[in-house]
């Protein structure tokens, strides 16, 4: 599939996908498509090289993932591909993903059964942060949240491989948040929303320590014991789901600007 008009095609066609799945996947399917899209809205990102993968609730050993020829913004329920955790796709498909989605999202998800979705971004805020010695500061709320939570990965293996990706899911260990040094961040969650909103979060810690240390003025830096205080109370994994505010007023929104992510 080369052409632009291929490409055209095969993403207008649904492909009867709807009638190859549970319901249970088709659910999770839109939502998949409605982050993509919501990602895309608030954040800018990197070309067709970001992606986000979830779980399939009753196939746990299998999860979908972005196309490697689809932007965020042009993700649908029916696009997404389906993997299994050894990286196979197990889901006929006109589209397929990449080698580092499928791989790093297969190699998480393979190595931690308590996560179920995954965010990998490239975005100016977080990798200028991902080149920074110093890590993410905890200068804000939203870095707060991820106090003393965040595994980092060196830039050492190539992250479209299998080893590579296995180095990287090792790298995680026991944390659900991972700066991948001058390549971006890994934002993991007990559901696909908790996954979406602490991007969101890590997202605006990022932008806003580029913005106060480009300002040139001395930082504010909270104590140790007001940052582990914080993060005790707005960082605890299994808080958000489909039922939480921030996730329902996000799907009103989709609802509204993009109705097509549910094609």
């Amino acid at each position: 599939m080369n052409s632009v008009a291929e490409v055209n095609r095969a993403r207008s066609a649904p492909a009867h996908v709807r009638e190859r799945v549970s319901e249970a996947e088709w659910a999770l399917r839109c939502e998949l498509a409605a982050a993509h899209r919501l990602i895309a809205h608030f954040i800018n990102v990197d070309l067709t090289y970001n992606h986000i993968s979830a779980r399939v609730p009753d196939e746990p050993n299998h999860f979908l993932v972005k196309a490697d020829n689809v932007f965020m913004e042009q993700v649908t329920a029916s696009n997404l591909v389906k993997y299994d955790v050894e990286g196979n796709q197990v889901l006929a498909s006109t589209f397929k993903a990449s080698p580092a989605a499928y791989n790093v999202h297969a190699a998480v998800l393979r190595t931690r059964r308590d996560i179920a979705s995954a965010v990998h971004t490239h975005t100016p805020a977080n990798l200028a942060v991902s080149a920074q010695k110093c890590g993410l500061m905890p200068i804000t709320q939203q870095a707060m949240r991820f106090y003393n939570r965040i595994a980092y990965y060196r830039n050492e293996y190539d992250d479209t491989t299998r080893e590579g990706t296995d180095h990287m899911a090792q790298a995680l260990g026991d944390r659900w948040v991972m700066i991948l040094e001058n390549h971006g961040a890994l934002l993991c969650g007990a559901t696909l929303p908790e996954a979406y909103i602490y991007h969101h979060f890590f997202e605006l810690a990022c932008r806003a320590q580029i913005g106060a240390l480009a300002g040139g003025g001395e930082l504010i830096v909270p104590s140790p014991a007001v940052c582990r205080e914080r993060v005790k109370k707005a960082g605890r994994v299994g808080v958000y789901d489909s039922r939480s505010r921030d996730w329902i007023a996000s799907m009103a929104l989709v609802e509204k600007l993009f109705p097509d992510y549910k094609e």
